[in-house]
């Protein structure tokens, strides 16, 4: 079965609109039956009147007893005519209902009659006062049906709605809880719509080759990392031997101290693309608690002594902040802002460490940048040329805080580098 082309939504809506207008449509046009029937029945009656008088046309007081019969008469009004009213002529009026005392419509027939060689304009009424109860009742009784066919059609909507989009929901609902690390496929029923059913189809085949995909790519990530690192120990080993050697030349020390600094180097580089990887890859899912406070405090305590040797302080306004989060990840992230301010702090200044209003700041003294701030949280991008530095650092920043949804803003301002992570 094929999805209709226009929705129920859309019908429903066109059918009260066709349903709205014809509520004026049919008012109109039962007035205006309404009101022929009224005309037929004045015409009927002044013809009745006419015919009632003429026979009495053999009186002499017969002008007395018309003006007597136009004072005692309710709704017909007989009087001599001027002449401007040759055919009957038909209108709606309000006038005042002396029995009711107040205005109330009426339908007037004015036609001009001939009593003894004499003209005279005869006036008819009749109440339409029935006939707008009438029309009222009727206008209820049509917005009692408009109200019942809305509220049933939303049902009716809403009940096939339900029907027919259920296969697409269950899909849907699928995907948003879906988690490629973790999930293995979704399960989809078949259903009678051709087009649910070639959907569920493609989503399945989609994610069934992006975990592959995944899988794959996890798997080389973690055999070329774990490759990579035992000839780095071998490397840096044999550097160990060889530095302890006591017939080295100075030339070769220097040599061997350069190597040393390169294998180091090497080795961070592979951890650091480890674990861009591994936040790629989401694989740092697992949160708790984590008294921030703390957490740098012993973070500070470790990086300290790196700090002295360059006469560098560090000082704290740290207030107490518990997050949810997950603790390699915040680790990682401070240990990366703590020693990036440490390493480009000017010599003999002070790093600037505040923890307060779920913000956390670092600011330290240095030359302005050279390259764009957006620049700086690129992977690869580095200000010096620095051997200790992979150019990874603000790049795994940068990552944590958008994995994590943190807000992270950088700031110059004199003469001061200031980092911001918002929580």
């Amino acid at each position: 079965m094929r999805l209709l082309q226009v929705s129920l939504r859309s019908l429903l809506v066109y059918s009260l609109i066709l349903v709205l207008i014809s509520i004026p449509v049919s008012l109109v046009s039962i007035r205006g039956i309404l009101n022929k029937e009224v005309d037929e029945s004045l015409s009927l009656h002044s013809e009745q009147f006419l015919k009632h008088i003429k026979s009495f046309e053999y009186l002499d007081d017969l002008d007395l007893d018309l003006k007597i019969w136009d004072q005692l008469s309710y709704d017909i009004v007989i009087k001599p005519s001027d002449g401007t009213i040759t055919s009957k002529q038909y209108e709606t009026v309000s006038l005042l209902d002396s029995l009711e005392n107040e205005m109330r419509p009426f339908r007037l027939l004015s036609t001009s009659v001939d009593i003894k060689a004499k003209p005279y304009l005869l006036t008819i009424r009749m109440s339409l006062v029935d006939n707008e109860k009438l029309i009222m009742a009727l206008v209820l009784v049509q917005a009692s049906l408009i109200i019942l066919l809305a509220a049933g059609l939303l049902l009716l909507n809403r009940s096939l709605s339900r029907k027919l989009w259920k296969p697409f929901y269950n899909t849907l609902n699928q995907l948003k809880a879906y988690q490629l690390d973790k999930s293995e496929s979704i399960k989809t029923d078949p259903t009678d719509i051709i087009e649910f059913d070639d959907l569920n189809k493609t989503v399945s085949h989609l994610i069934d080759r992006n975990r592959k995909i995944f899988l794959q790519q996890k798997e080389f990530i973690e055999n070329a990392s774990h490759e990579l690192q035992t000839p780095l120990a071998i490397f840096q080993s044999k550097l160990d031997n060889l530095m302890q050697n006591q017939s080295l030349t100075e030339l070769d020390a220097t040599t061997l101290m350069e190597l040393e600094a390169t294998a180091q180097r090497m080795a961070r580089l592979n951890k650091n693309l480890l674990l861009l990887s591994k936040i790629d890859n989401e694989q740092y899912t697992d949160t708790e608690e984590i008294e921030l406070s703390r957490l740098i405090r012993e973070l500070i305590a470790e990086i300290e002594p790196m700090a002295e040797l360059e006469n560098i302080t560090i000082t704290t306004d740290i207030h107490p902040l518990v997050i949810r989060a997950n603790k390699t990840l915040t680790e990682v992230l401070l240990t990366n802002l703590l020693q990036n301010a440490v390493r480009h702090t000017t010599l003999k200044n002070s790093v600037i460490v505040k923890l307060n209003n779920q913000k956390l700041s670092i600011i330290n003294s240095g030359t302005p940048l050279k390259m764009s701030h957006e620049k700086m949280f690129e992977r690869f991008s580095k200000e010096t040329k620095s051997e200790n530095s992979t150019g990874l650092g603000l790049a795994i920043v940068k990552k944590i805080c958008d994995t994590c949804k943190y807000s992270l803003n950088y700031s110059y301002l004199n003469e001061s580098h200031e980092f911001t992570v918002s929580f």
